[in-house]
């Protein structure tokens, strides 16, 4: 894993080991998640504003698919893909991705699959997480997203973990403004 400061060469699939936070954990992403992947990804309550301007799939997302899409997570040379773990109950509940774009930025993405787990600060949380080592591990100087306004709780956890808007759906995340650590629980649950 290359050391702060460097932008990832290409190993970087996945972390290595568990990152533990105070309400979540960041972990290996597991195609041994495939499963409630797959019912994530056809309940319409976790996928509502998931695909935001990009079309639906045309019928429900099938446990091939959604191992084929772990492979491919895992195998990619470029992508950090993480799964989620909610502390309290030793679940996964979700997870995130860090996409490389270009000149020292990368695209972030997450999604809470488990409904009981979401409005309880886990995101925020993991999304802190993420951003953290990105800078840190990964010496990605900026990290963006884009988010459907109208998906009012993200817009508040993405603000609470420091991305501020930028044109029209994007939000962005400089190095220099992402909070501390330390901090991620509190923030998460204020």
């Amino acid at each position: 894993m290359p050391g702060p400061g460097h932008l990832c060469d290409g190993t970087c699939v996945t972390i290595r080991d568990r990152i533990d936070g105070s309400l979540a954990a960041l972990m290996p992403l597991s195609v041994a998640d495939a499963a409630a992947w797959t019912r994530w990804l056809n309940d319409i309550s976790t996928t509502r504003y998931l695909y935001g301007r990009r079309e639906r799939p045309s019928g429900p997302v099938t446990m091939r698919e959604m191992l084929t899409w772990g492979r491919r997570m895992l195998a990619d040379p470029i992508r950090l893909a993480v799964g989620i773990e909610d502390l309290s109950s030793g679940q996964v509940v979700g997870n995130a991705r860090l996409v490389p774009v270009f000149g020292g930025r990368s695209r972030f993405s997450i999604v809470i699959g488990e409904a009981e787990s979401r409005g309880r600060g886990l995101g925020t949380e993991a999304t802190r997480m993420l951003c953290r080592y990105g800078f840190d591990q990964m010496g990605i100087r900026e990290i963006i997203l884009d988010v459907d306004p109208r998906n009012e709780p993200a817009v508040r956890a993405y603000r609470s973990a420091g991305f501020v808007p930028s044109r029209g759906w994007t939000m962005r995340l400089p190095a220099a403004a992402a909070p501390p650590l330390r901090d991620a629980a509190r923030a998460a649950q204020g």
